[in-house]
């Protein structure tokens, strides 16, 4: 059976900070799996795109898409990453328009799950990283902690049209705060329903809500009960993507976006396109 033995090193230094690092990994390769957080929201961890480089003994585990990118992957797919103060974890890579987008959900019309998850089941992840998922709120705060991000939301509305709302920052608090939301300023070609003051519901600044967790602006109502889904709730909502089959977007389309992917990278003072 294949050993890989200890080494460690620092590489690629951004602004004087370490931007990845060769990992000590004394486990065969099947014992290497468990160590990964999130390994069963995978099918075969043959995906995995650096996984294979264990097997040459060139394992780096970076905090997010944008240092594997760094490196010289460019290749989109299944990555593993290990953020700050986090286990190993699977994530899917969108590398493109710069840099290396880190994927923390994708839905669709037709999605095989219910979305109907726990309060736990938001905070670590289900789905299937592959497909329709949910990265896990946990993670996500993890993520955004360790840097300063942007989030991209990309929606594919009822005519097969893709569109995108960004807003130049991104940022979950930690459980303790419900997982609060704190967005930036919004552009794009998709119509802000997660902060703009002409609509009702104002999602940016709201804690996150879950059926057995309810913590929404309504006093008898709970939104995520009446609605589905785990969401940053208001009173009750404008934009909602974590559900099945009801995906909505005030700006663009009314319950019948036929996909989404939520997905994040640090911010970048400067942009060359390859």
């Amino acid at each position: 059976m294949l050993q890989v033995k200890l080494w460690s090193c620092c590489c690629l230094m951004l602004s004087g900070v370490s931007v990845s690092r060769t990992v000590d990994v004394n486990e065969t390769i099947q014992n290497a799996t468990p160590l990964i957080a999130n390994i069963k929201m995978i099918d075969d961890v043959g995906v995995i795109i650096n996984y294979k480089d264990l097997r040459q003994r060139k394992v780096f585990f970076t905090r997010d898409c944008d240092e594997l990118y760094l490196m010289g992957h460019r290749k989109s797919g299944i990555y593993v990453i290990q953020p700050v103060g986090s286990p190993y974890l699977v994530v899917q890579c969108y590398m493109y328009d710069c840099r290396g987008w880190t994927v923390i959900q994708r839905n669709s019309l037709d999605t095989k799950i219910t979305w109907s998850e726990t309060w736990t089941g938001y905070e670590y992840g289900f789905g299937n990283i592959e497909s329709d998922h949910y990265l896990g709120n946990h993670y996500i705060n993890l993520l955004t902690a360790q840097k300063w991000n942007k989030v991209r939301f990309l929606l594919v509305d009822s005519e097969n049209r893709t569109r995108m709302a960004d807003y130049d920052s991104f940022y979950l608090t930690g459980a303790a705060d419900k997982y609060h939301l704190r967005l930036g300023t919004y552009e794009g070609d998709a119509g802000d329903s997660l902060s703009s003051g002409t609509h009702k519901n104002l999602h940016d600044n709201m804690r996150f809500s879950t059926h057995d967790d309810d913590n929404d602006r309504l006093y008898n109502t709970n939104c995520a009960n009446e609605h589905g889904g785990g969401w940053w709730y208001d009173s009750c909502y404008d934009a909602h993507l974590n559900n099945k089959g009801l995906l909505h977007w005030k700006t663009l389309c009314d319950h019948n976006c036929r996909s989404s992917v939520i997905l994040i990278k640090p911010v970048q003072m400067y942009c060359h396109r390859a």
